[in-house]
């Protein structure tokens, strides 16, 4: 999750991705995953790429969503990885 501090989009995405992985944890319990959290404006290059579409979350790299966060489509992206 690309995010900046302060942004009220970014705590309601937080908030989502916390439900999604609640509930992906839940059905998936033995599946291992990592959330890291970025702030943009603490890197120059995400800052270029993603200022102004921030709260940004990206799934092994690609980008997944930006400012909402659709949680049955992440849910799903998610599941798609297996």
């Amino acid at each position: 999750m690309i995010s900046r501090s302060g942004c009220h989009l970014c705590d309601v995405a937080e908030d989502a991705l916390a439900r999604v992985i609640g509930r992906f944890s839940a059905e998936y319990p033995d599946v291992g995953y990592q959330v890291e959290r970025l702030d943009v404006d603490q890197d120059p290059e995400l800052l270029a790429k993603y200022s102004e579409e921030v709260p940004v979350l990206l799934l092994n790299g690609r980008q997944l969503a930006f400012w909402r966060i659709d949680e049955q489509r992440v849910f799903s992206a998610m599941e798609a990885e297996l």
